[in-house]
């Protein structure tokens, strides 16, 4: 008996704990197409002991940028800024995934569509809008970018 409430205790914590992230992790998920005004399609599945998801034969289409039209996605965040007035810090990681360009990226890169052999993006996300990209790198047979330390105040990501 002396064993068995310390056990019992100790599962029921693991079990809060876990249940917690997962709607942790849920709500990221919302929010991210909440606040970049997207629509993400494909099976989204938690992770257990991590602060991220997988979505797995995900697409999605963001205004006049890029459109992911098949890919496995996996998206971690940093918790500690989720309430931070910058906004919450998103790592976006993809291998081998269909994307195409779109209005002023598709004209700058001279590409429309591309299989990336790397998708590599992290970014900082402001309530209704981009505020931070930290970096994006975009890895394909045809062509390749990398875009490292871009904020508002330098205007490229617009305002609202």
């Amino acid at each position: 008996m002396r064993r068995f409430l310390p056990l019992c205790f100790f599962l029921l914590l693991l079990v809060l704990v876990l249940g917690g992230l997962s709607g942790l992790n849920y709500w990221v998920f919302h929010e991210i197409q909440n606040r970049l005004e997207i629509r993400v399609t494909g099976r989204f599945t938690p992770d257990l002991f991590r602060t991220g998801f997988q979505i797995r034969h995900g697409s999605f289409f963001w205004k006049e940028k890029v459109q992911l039209v098949d890919g496995h996605v996996q998206v971690r965040y940093d918790p500690w800024t989720i309430f931070s007035r910058d906004g919450i810090r998103i790592i976006l990681k993809s291998d081998y995934a269909d994307i195409r360009l779109l209005g002023n990226w598709a004209k700058w890169k001279g590409v429309e569509s591309a299989r990336v052999e790397l998708l590599d993006v992290d970014f900082v996300l402001g309530s209704h809008r981009l505020t931070a990209i930290n970096e994006i790198e975009v890895r394909s047979p045809s062509f390749q970018f990398v875009i490292k330390n871009v904020d508002r105040s330098t205007g490229v990501l617009g305002s609202k």
